[in-house]
């Protein structure tokens, strides 16, 4: 049985130091697998932080109860090490998790991706649904604009619209899921729409109508980086791939630095504030702050717009 000893891999478990993960504890900032993640009220935590503060080391693990075994085919499924897996390809497991998605399934992060995907294929033949949801200068006072422009698109289909839009959607699918399950759907909803609104006021503030993902997107790699802070190697990792990121969307859309810029402030700020209160009793406090912060952005927003 593996004990607690120190870290050796920031990417492995600190308890069972051959199962590779990605989720960190809340309170001390260390590696865990599913089977060491405790939820709390507060977020994630390991066995450890949950006996220092005296609660009980009988859990039930993140990714939720066992199942009770049920027939199936022998030639579908294998044991391994006491895991049951399973063998189907890597597509039908994708799929059969949109289909039927459970706890841990990342349904917000799919939905939000179809809609944007289904709101672009409207404006390649009419730009109306588009001009209804994008944040444009001097129709700042249309507030609903901050929140929808993220499902937005620019109309049209450019070369450069058509591969920004579907890198966008691509860079959103690789890391929004990850995101989802790490934060939790509550905390993840937080920072999609602190992100969101804060990359739509910020386009807005310097004079560019604000629209597409690249606000969350960033918003989720400053939500993450606050998350994976305390190790280094992972630090790294993800500061590389934002810098990387940033390049290709520049190079595609210069004019989204605004976006990039508020998302990443949005994001970054709301996890910080939700990690930094996530012991208070009161969740009016953090959310308060968080509502706040955004209400600023936008009221310069509109004023900027009318000037």
């Amino acid at each position: 049985m593996s004990g607690v000893g120190p870290e050796v891999d920031a990417s492995v478990c600190y308890r069972h130091p051959d199962r590779t993960s990605w989720t960190l504890c809340e309170r001390c900032g260390r590696t865990i697998c599913p089977e060491c993640q405790i939820l709390t009220p507060q977020g994630v935590r390991c066995p450890t932080c949950i006996e220092e503060l005296g609660g009980s080391v009988q859990w039930t693990p993140a990714s939720g109860p066992r199942p009770a075994p049920k027939p199936v085919k022998r030639k579908r499924v294998r044991v391994r090490s006491g895991a049951v897996l399973d063998d189907r390809p890597a597509w039908q497991r994708v799929a059969l998790g949109m289909l039927r998605p459970g706890d841990e399934s990342p349904v917000i992060s799919w939905a939000t991706a179809a809609i944007a995907t289904a709101v672009w294929l409207v404006g390649l033949f009419t730009p109306v649904l588009s001009l209804w949801l994008v944040a444009l200068p001097g129709l700042g006072w249309q507030v609903w604009r901050f929140v929808t422009a993220s499902i937005a698109s620019a109309p049209g289909a450019s070369l450069a619209g058509v591969l920004s839009f579907v890198l966008s959607v691509l860079v959103f699918l690789l890391t929004a899921p990850l995101a989802e399950r790490q934060l939790g759907r509550r905390r993840f909803v937080v920072v999609l729409l602190a992100a969101g609104i804060a990359g739509a006021a910020a386009a807005v503030i310097v004079g560019y109508p604000g629209y597409g993902l690249y606000g969350i997107i960033y918003g989720l790699f400053g939500a993450t980086l606050i998350q994976v802070w305390s190790s280094p190697g992972l630090r790294t990792q993800l500061l590389v791939m934002i810098g990387v990121y940033v390049l290709i969307t520049l190079i595609l859309s210069p004019a989204l630095l605004p976006a990039i810029v508020g998302g990443i402030l949005g994001g970054t700020g709301a996890a910080f504030i939700e990690r930094r209160f996530e012991e208070h009793r009161s969740r009016r406090v953090p959310y308060g702050l968080i509502a706040g912060g955004l209400a600023v952005l936008v009221v310069i927003a509109i004023v900027r717009g009318l000037l």
